[in-house]
């Protein structure tokens, strides 16, 4: 398990770590400058020329640094400039590189086109940046995007803010960032998710536990497979979770079917589904492992009885899950107050959503139950508009957990969770899962996960990580656009 860093926090980190430790900023400089050196190795050929754009702050000092570097181990750098005055540690490894006979220029506007190169540094902007880039800055960087050379980003895509996500203007688009002894929080939200390329992260010096500094929760893929639910050799279906799931209506049976066989294939024992008639007999063929409870209906409304049908169903259960493909008919509401009661942990998803933030006096949630808007959701939850969700998805994390009370999870190219104590992002993501259906699939893992772990932030994350891989492994079988919602979720696995 690894955790980001807002710049300003590694900022304030480094220079804790420097004034107490009595190291100058120059040798976590040099530290950074090789682990690019060492990335670049892997990037393009030994001996390659290297264009490196350098600017006039730290960032550019680890382009200046880096060049030296590679020169050294027999490679050629060429450094291109924007500004010949550059500063601090910047200025003494500019003064470095031009001892160690890098060729420097400071182009006085956009050339027509790159040198013949094998690689691109961007070393322009640091982490600092929260603005777009202007004038010659956001020249060069049209200029590399459109050559197809490959980029190798020192700390985070120029352009890209590293707080946020958002690139408010042109970003370098990397297919490598190396980023320095804490992953950098806007390299895994919003624009940071397209053009961050490979993320590296490398030591500068600062022992790991160094600081208070708490960020993002982030799962190595190293550590998946001691974090997940074993199965007992001697275990039954009752000790392997008891999920019950509220989801389904006519005309929105996929969803219902959806959720039902990912939660088997998540490796729940037993999946009893609370449906209507209108459902059955799509279910019984395509989740034929799922038992179905119908719930009566009068004139196509629940029938009073349905709500102590749900009750009984919720009695026995481990983990319970609500929403999905429901519909928004006042007749529901009865139901979701059992669902809010249940003693087992509930994952109130899409339609249960919309009407919980249309009848607030179901809010608060119980703190051990999950919800997992999408943007459109937390916005109607928050009444806010979506773009509100969007430009600050963190703060909407928060606000959404004042909200509901309960844990979140904020759904996305790279979704964000919540619990009472830490924040935490997925790491991982496809394309392939931007499709209706998918969210149904998300909320089957969960409830199954939840059925046999504590209802902390670790099965949310595991569930995000689960579907984001299944999502993966279904797209290199049938690519992204071929992807359907099941796939994913016969693609689920536990050996990730």
């Amino acid at each position: 398990m690894i955790e980001t860093i807002l710049p300003a926090e590694m900022k304030a980190l480094e220079e804790s770590f420097m004034r107490e430790r009595g190291i100058p900023s120059v040798l976590l400089m040099e530290k950074a400058a090789e682990a690019v050196a060492d990335a670049l190795a892997d990037l393009c050929a030994q001996g390659s020329t290297v264009l490196f754009l350098c600017g006039p702050g730290s960032n550019g000092g680890d382009g200046y640094a880096a060049s030296r570097i590679w020169a050294a181990r027999g490679g050629r750098s060429l450094v291109w400039e924007i500004s010949k005055t550059p500063w601090g540690d910047a200025g003494l490894n500019r003064a470095l590189a031009v001892d160690a006979e890098v060729r420097i220029r400071c182009p006085e506007e956009v050339p027509a086109r790159l040198p013949h190169v094998g690689a691109v540094v961007d070393a322009l902007f640091g982490t600092g940046l929260s603005r777009a880039p202007e004038g010659i800055c956001a020249g060069l960087i049209r200029l590399v995007n459109a050559s197809g050379v490959p980029v190798l980003a020192v700390d985070i895509p120029s352009g890209l803010d590293g707080e946020t996500g958002i690139a408010p203007g042109d970003a370098i688009r990397a297919d490598v960032t190396v980023t320095f002894h804490r992953v950098k929080a806007g390299l895994l939200l919003r624009d940071g998710c397209a053009y961050t390329g490979e993320l590296r992260c490398a030591p500068i010096l600062i022992p790991d536990a160094w600081g208070e500094t708490g960020g993002l929760s982030v799962l190595a893929e190293k550590d998946i497979a001691s974090l997940l639910p074993v199965r007992s050799a001697t275990g039954h279906k009752g000790s392997n979770g008891r999920c019950v799931l509220l989801v389904g209506s006519k005309g929105m049976a996929g969803a219902a079917s959806l959720a039902a066989s990912a939660c088997i294939r998540a490796g729940a024992g037993t999946v009893t589904v609370l449906c209507r008639e209108a459902v059955l007999p799509f279910l019984q063929t395509l989740v034929p492992g799922a038992v179905c409870r119908v719930l009566p209906e009068i004139e196509n409304r629940l029938a009073p009885e349905a709500a102590n049908i749900a009750a009984d169903a919720l009695s026995r259960a481990d983990a319970a899950c609500v929403g999905c493909g429901i519909g928004l008919t006042e007749d529901l509401l009865p139901l979701l107050a059992v669902f809010r009661n249940a003693e087992c942990p509930v994952v109130w998803d899409a339609d249960a959503l919309t009407l919980l933030a249309a009848h607030t006096d179901l809010l608060p949630l119980p703190a051990k139950d999950a919800v997992t808007p999408h943007p459109g959701e937390a916005a109607r939850l928050l009444d806010s508009p979506v773009s509100a969700i969007l430009g600050n998805p963190l703060k909407c994390l928060d606000a959404l957990y004042g909200r509901v009370g309960c844990r979140v999870i904020l759904k996305g190219a790279r979704s964000l969770m919540r619990d009472g104590v830490r924040r935490a992002v997925n790491p991982i993501g496809t394309p392939a899962l931007a499709k209706a259906g998918s969210g149904d699939v998300l909320s089957g893992i969960l409830t199954a996960l939840q059925a046999r772990m504590p209802a902390d932030l670790l099965p949310l994350q595991l569930a995000c990580y689960l579907h984001a891989k299944a999502g993966q492994r279904a797209a290199a079988e049938r690519g992204v656009d071929g992807t359907a919602p099941q796939d994913v979720a016969d693609a689920i696995r536990f050996q990730t």
